[in-house]
């Protein structure tokens, strides 16, 4: 681990915001880039670069079917933006990157499954990981992507599934959780832990690729069922029963390969987790 600063770009973001508290809080010393569509317009600049943590992204998926030109400009355009400030200083790159693998063949999932982007964003995402390789290998920068599956923590927006849920379950008004689909299982990773694997790479220089994930998989409706322990009201669920195309019932993460080389393992349970995002919910509400 080298001296000097560290950039982050979207470092406003849900996992961006998290990551800076986690580098401050160490004592490190960290350059801000949070306006995500600029990153492809400027040439970004950072004194002393050390490190670069590229998160910088458009991210909802729905969306990039609707226009897929903004997900290709900021994820690809903005990925070699970053490398270019990495190649101009000689420093490392972590990418965050995305679940690329599309309908499991089998399970877990590990980094060698073979790639299937099946969506606008997806595809974007890998562009951004070929142009990272690319840079690894021909100009000698030194890349570690993070692939993350489904990550969840306190601020994370409303329209993902366990916030969304958890506003369902606060709000007095709601008698019913009401969901798409109540099949599909998804492997849930706290932003803590996270932010623990990227701060492994980091710190250990790790160059390759890494899932994110916490080695389980969970489904809606025990996601509900999970939340009707933690509240005193609990409420039924009801499923429109609309599945969505390419839906993928389910996944989980191959996480062998960040504890044997990073000795990084996931510490927050699910439980604790939503846990911790209900007590922040409630504490807010009272709060106004």
């Amino acid at each position: 681990m080298t001296k000097g600063t560290i950039l982050v770009t979207g470092a406003e973001g849900f996992i961006g915001r998290h990551l800076c508290h986690e580098l401050e809080r160490q004592g490190h010393c960290i350059h801000r880039f949070s306006r995500r569509d600029d990153v492809t317009r400027f040439p970004l600049s950072c004194p002393n670069l050390a490190h670069v943590f590229h998160l910088a992204a458009r991210t909802f998926v729905p969306h990039s079917w609707d226009t897929p030109w903004p997900f290709y400009q900021t994820n690809v355009l903005g990925t070699v933006n970053a490398l270019e400030l990495c190649r101009r200083h000689g420093a490392p790159l972590t990418l965050v990157s995305s679940y690329l693998y599309g309908a499991p063949h089998s399970l877990p999932v590990s980094e060698t499954h073979p790639l299937d982007a099946f969506n606008p964003y997806g595809h974007s995402k890998l562009l951004a990981e070929q142009t990272a390789h690319f840079y690894a290998q021909h100009f000698n920068i030194q890349v570690a992507i993070i692939r993350p599956f489904n990550i969840y923590g306190p601020g994370q927006a409303d329209r993902f599934l366990i916030p969304m849920l958890l506003q369902q379950a606060l709000d007095p008004e709601k008698i019913e959780f009401r969901v798409a689909d109540s099949r599909p299982k998804r492997d849930y990773l706290h932003v803590d832990d996270l932010i623990a694997l990227l701060l492994a790479c980091y710190k250990r220089g790790a160059q390759g690729v890494f899932n994110a994930g916490s080695g389980h998989s969970t489904s809606v409706s025990e996601l509900v069922d999970l939340l009707n322990t933690l509240t005193p009201r609990p409420k039924p669920l009801v499923t429109e029963n609309r599945q969505r195309p390419n839906e993928v019932l389910d996944v989980v993460a191959d996480i062998s390969k960040a504890r044997r080389e990073l000795a990084w393992h996931p510490r927050v349970p699910l439980g604790e987790g939503i846990a911790r995002m209900l007590v922040g919910l409630q504490a807010e509400r009272g709060g106004r």
